[in-house]
């Protein structure tokens, strides 16, 4: 087939850099190269008469990867192609990267005779990398210097506030003098707000701990459905104020390896985000499943249920959502942040299935390991 054009023009103005060597020799000095297009001038600096007899190590120097320089050896010792990304340096002594694909080139008798290396600049791809993982290393640094903070504060203010909620619970039942009903009313104000600021104090240093890596799980093999009936003991006295039955329905599952006071916390959570959320005179039910690999664990109301733009807010750090507790109680908004970290520990994973105005579902799964 007759061609219009010259391949050689393709390489010539081709905008990846092209070189070719001879095959040998590969010991010092080196092959020689023996051509090079407009694209390698324009990187390098170097024209064709400054380079075309010499050997392609001109262009190598200290920040060189060895390795892949020896990748690159032993590919031409084998007389195989080779693709890899290494450092070079123009003519000026400016550092570039390449990603650079080597491929022989035979005569007509099968012969390698011949190398030719296509090259691509990746300077400005590595330089966004290393930009990048500066950037992360200081997001790092400022996350932990967060951590910390928050670790300090929390624990700075949790004692005083014990005091506050404590003192305010004392007086308010008279304990220490006759209190009137306005008095009881505000102290009972005083005593709610701190047992707001308790649970988010102590939200934080979960986070915390979390976040920082601090947090060891004591992992043990137990009975998961005995943790579960413990946990809806002590719910149902929330529960009867609402007037909110609580259902259980435990399968029989083996036991299998948890952190308990983790699991708890999880448990808690969901059981009494359910409660909190579901109008009185409803009903709650608590299940637990085997899976083929692992457990289930679900907690199904007849609340209001979530919106998709909800649901894709819930297990993140101070959302707002468009639901509202049921009966004046108060959300953190870390709880099921919380309840996150605490099942990926545990190589679980968690989820909601929810329809607006039809309840909510919430489970988590843990593997059986």
């Amino acid at each position: 087939m007759e061609k219009d054009f010259s391949l050689e023009d393709v390489v010539k103005l081709a905008n990846d850099i092209v070189i070719v060597t001879e095959a040998y020799p590969l010991e010092e000095p080196g092959p020689k190269i023996v051509y090079v297009n407009q694209a390698f001038t324009d990187l390098t600096g170097f024209s064709p008469k400054e380079v075309i007899g010499k050997t392609p190590r001109i262009l190598q120097g200290p920040d060189s990867d060895p390795e892949a320089m020896a990748k690159i050896r032993t590919a031409l010792e084998k007389k195989e192609s080779v693709r890899t990304a290494i450092v070079n340096y123009s003519k000026s002594g400016r550092k570039y990267w390449l990603d650079i694909n080597i491929i022989p080139l035979k005569n007509t008798n099968g012969e390698v005779t011949h190398f030719a290396a296509i090259e691509r600049d990746l300077t400005a791809i590595k330089k966004a990398e290393e930009e990048i993982r500066k950037k992360n290393t200081q997001l790092a640094e400022l996350n932990e210097t967060k951590n910390k903070f928050l670790g300090i504060a929390s624990h700075d203010l949790r004692n005083p506030l014990y005091l506050i909620r404590s003192f305010s619970e004392i007086i308010q039942e008279g304990t220490v003098g006759d209190v009137n009903p306005e008095q009881k009313e505000m102290l009972g104000k005083i005593y709610n707000a701190s047992s707001f600021m308790k649970a988010l104090l102590e939200n934080l240093l979960d986070i915390s701990k979390i976040e920082s890596g601090k947090i060891e799980l004591e992992k043990q093999i137990q009975d998961f459905n005995l943790t579960v009936r413990q946990q809806v003991e002590l719910n149902q006295l929330l529960a009867k104020k609402k007037n909110i039955t609580l259902h259980m329905g435990l399968s029989d599952i083996p036991f299998l390896s948890f952190d308990q006071s983790a699991i708890i916390q999880v448990i808690g959570n969901f059981i009494g985000n359910a409660i909190k959320f579901s109008p009185p005179n409803t009903e709650i039910f608590i299940a637990t499943e085997k899976t083929e690999d692992g457990i289930r664990f679900s907690v199904r109301d007849q609340g209001p249920g979530l919106s998709e733009e909800d649901q894709g807010l819930l297990f993140k750090e101070f959302q707002t959502l468009s639901a509202k507790p049921t009966g004046g109680e108060k959300s953190t908004g870390l709880g099921l942040a919380i309840v996150k970290k605490l099942i990926n520990l545990h190589k679980g994973e968690v989820g909601v299935e929810s329809k607006l105005g039809r309840g909510s579902n919430f489970f988590f799964r843990l593997p059986i390991e």
